[in-house]
């Protein structure tokens, strides 16, 4: 490949909507040279409500100049990221709830303000939001990847990038805050750095070279001869292997933590510029190019919804601290160490930054910095190694009605003994969860939470689909009988780490909700698996953590968890399989599940055999999935027979087939969820080419 010089604009990527508050609104961006920007929020008289400057008159005064501040983070050479916080003109005052808001960036640099006039809705001029009392509609999704196929259920091609869709629902109800989802959740997998297309990885290496300038030679001596700015393609699979990751994709990956950010730039709206000619015989080409003509509506969509990220393992590499084999070898390798604090650093800009600043210490951003601007220095790296691996305030919470939690299943997980399913939040994670939930009470004036149903953010779903978990638990047990010496058999083949793989952390989780946070209901939204859809579930549990366990706890008089969980899975990347998920893994309406508190630390033959039907239960589990209605009928086809009864009504004396029902679908989609009081009442998801296509679930 011939280098070329490639000019970039001023402005990278942005602005994106990030945290909206009643006493904060956050806008951030990226650059190719230093800004100094005012973020400016008005109402929809033009008259300003709010700024990131401190004010002069000595009436209006900031409510806290320290925080009324653009914050500038130096990632290389040309690459500056910034975080405009705009706070209530006056002391005592908030943005006002319920009602248009705009925005506008000035730029005093060249004395001008930003165009933002390509980003707004309908006849604004102005990127635009809103600040509900209470939620009536969010958006969220998950699994996003460039090339990603995206095929409906009836496996036809779908070019639009279903977040795109997005833009279409915000142009046609601007002003109406019963329609226009007022916060989006990217729940995974922004990225898939594990599995980038060939063309993208080029431009990727030379953009990174250029617009970040960073010392591109992995620590390891082993790696001193590969200079991943020119490294070829196979080479890069040989040594992520040798890293020990564990990814199966056939394309490239991502090494140096300027590829990690030029694959951000691109995904969050591709200013940029990157283009290619398609091989149109190539259907991983051809979908690239689909993903590259949305990423005008993703700006938009970016620029008019308070948008919030959490990672997932793609966003890193495929089956990141899938166990403890896994973090042992990754962590073993200095180079191996210092891809995954690339990643993380990259997340940390890219996406967590912008979700809660005040989660992040000045130390911290610090260390980055220090290690960027000199890669070389041993001691810069060894503390930018430390410090990205074990930084824990990932997780975030919302002060909404009702208050949403975004938990950390990735960074805090206890891999227990030898090479089990991780539980997914340990007990440090579970404590920070208490706290948090006590912090939304303080705020929210929650007198019972018993009152309050709150809505978890999981990257996985919490109460999945009963026959593949239990699928994955008996594949993953054979391959582990088998030594794995059989890929697809392995937990990364398998990809075993559902919440219920695990079944200690599973009710552990789930104990805690119910006991120490005194939950009686909860909403979980989740993404992660590659196909979408809803499940009621009720966990009780009779021990009651505070009385010993005797037969006389009974289940009549141990409290319950009613939940609802709403899965919408995958923006971008249909599974290779699609036609046969719901035929064989559809969840057959009803099903029960019983469990120890602990069962790994049961003796052996109370885990397998006869004995367990013995043993003292302490949890029991009720699923039952609930059916989603299509606005247009399917056609079916013999694959679907298994099903049959399932697809028949009985009506005025006469039988008759319900064609647009689905339990589950993997077609691509983003999932709109409504509320009203803050209950849930139904789940969309918006997929294909046209808003009209739709699935709805609706909750009774």
């Amino acid at each position: 490949m011939t280098a070329q010089t490639i000019h970039f604009p001023r402005v990278l990527a942005g602005p994106i909507l990030r945290r909206v508050e009643p006493e904060r609104v956050l806008v951030w961006l990226a650059s190719s040279e230093p800004l100094h920007l005012e973020l400016r929020i008005e109402d929809e008289n033009g008259i300003q409500v709010g700024s990131s400057q401190p004010c002069d008159s000595p009436i209006a005064q900031p409510v806290n100049a320290t925080l009324a501040r653009q914050q500038t983070v130096l990632l290389g050479k040309s690459l500056f990221i910034h975080l405009l916080e705009a706070q209530p003109s006056c002391i005592g005052q908030t943005f006002p709830l319920d009602t248009l808001l705009f925005y506008r960036l000035y730029d005093f640099s060249y004395q001008a303000e930003f165009d933002l006039s390509p980003l707004a809705l309908g006849d604004f001029n102005l990127p635009s939001f809103y600040i509900p009392s209470t939620l009536k509609v969010i958006a969220y999704g998950s699994c996003r990847k460039a090339h990603g196929l995206s095929i409906s259920d009836e496996g036809i091609p779908q070019n639009t990038d279903s977040l795109a869709l997005l833009a279409q629902q915000l142009t046609q109800c601007p002003r109406d805050f019963r329609q226009r989802p007022s916060h989006l959740f990217l729940i995974g997998d922004q990225i898939y750095a594990d599995d980038v297309l060939a063309p993208l990885m080029c431009y990727i290496q030379q953009a990174a070279a250029q617009l970040i300038d960073y010392v591109s030679i992995l620590p390891d001596a082993e790696f001193a001869n590969d200079d991943l700015s020119r490294l070829a393609l196979t080479r890069r699979k040989q040594i992520a292997s040798q890293l020990g990751f564990t990814t199966i994709a056939k394309n490239a990956h991502v090494l140096s933590f300027g590829e990690y950010a030029i694959l951000y730039l691109i995904a969050l709206g591709n200013r940029v510029g990157f283009t290619f000619e398609p091989d149109l015989t190539n259907a991983d080409e051809v979908s690239l190019q689909g993903f590259l003509d949305s990423q005008a509506d993703i700006r938009k969509v970016l620029a008019n919804m308070p948008t919030y990220m959490s990672f997932d393992d793609h966003d890193i590499t495929d089956d990141w601290n899938l166990n403890r084999s896994w973090y042992d070898r990754v962590r073993s390798s200095v180079s191996g160490t210092r891809v995954i604090a690339h990643a993380l650093t990259a997340a940390w800009a890219f996406q967590a930054w912008g979700n809660e600043p005040h989660n992040t210490p000045e130390k911290f951003i610090n260390i980055i910095s220090e290690h960027l601007s000199d890669p070389l220095h041993p001691d810069k790296a060894q503390r930018y190694d430390f410090h990205t691996w074990k930084f824990r305030r990932w997780a975030f919470s919302l002060a909404t009605q009702p208050p949403i939690m975004v938990l950390d299943t990735r960074t805090q997980r206890d891999f227990g003994v030898n090479n089990q399913p991780p539980q997914l939040m340990d007990r440090y994670a579970l404590d920070g969860l208490r706290a948090e939930w006590m912090q939304l009470k303080q705020s929210l004036a929650i007198q019972d939470s018993q009152t309050v149903t709150p809505i978890f953010i999981t990257g996985t779903p919490v109460f999945g689909f009963s026959t593949i978990e239990w699928l994955q638990f008996m594949l993953y047990h054979l391959g582990v009988i088998l030594g794995n010496i059989w890929l697809p058999f392995s937990a990364s083949g398998l990809d075993v780490e559902g919440w219920i793989a695990n079944r200690r952390g599973f009710s552990n989780f789930l104990d805690t909700l119910l006991f120490k946070l005194g939950l009686r209901s909860a909403t979980f939204l989740s993404g992660d698996v590659h196909y979408s859809f809803v499940n009621r579930a009720i966990y009780s549990n009779r021990s009651n953590l505070c009385q010993a366990q005797s037969a006389h706890n009974s289940w009549q008089q141990s409290p319950s968890l009613e939940c609802l969980q709403l899965t919408s899975s995958a923006l971008r990347n249909t599974p290779d399989k699609r036609r046969y998920l719901e035929s064989f893994f559809a969840n057959w309406v009803i099903k029960h599940k019983h469990g120890h508190s602990a069962p790994e630390l049961l003796p052996w033959w109370e885990r397998w055999h006869v004995w367990r039907l013995f043993r003292y239960d302490t949890w029991k589990l009720r699923i039952e999935g609930v059916a989603g209605h299509s606005l247009q009928d399917r056609a079916l086809t013999g694959w679907q027979l298994p099903l049959f009864w399932r697809l028949i009504r009985f009506k005025r004396g006469k039988f008759s087939l319900i064609k647009n029902h689905y339990w589950l679908t993997s077609r691509p989609n983003i999932a709109l969820v409504y509320l009203q009081q803050g209950k849930v009442t139904q789940q969309v998801l918006l997929s294909g080419e046209q808003l009209e296509n739709k699935l709805i679930y609706k909750i009774r």
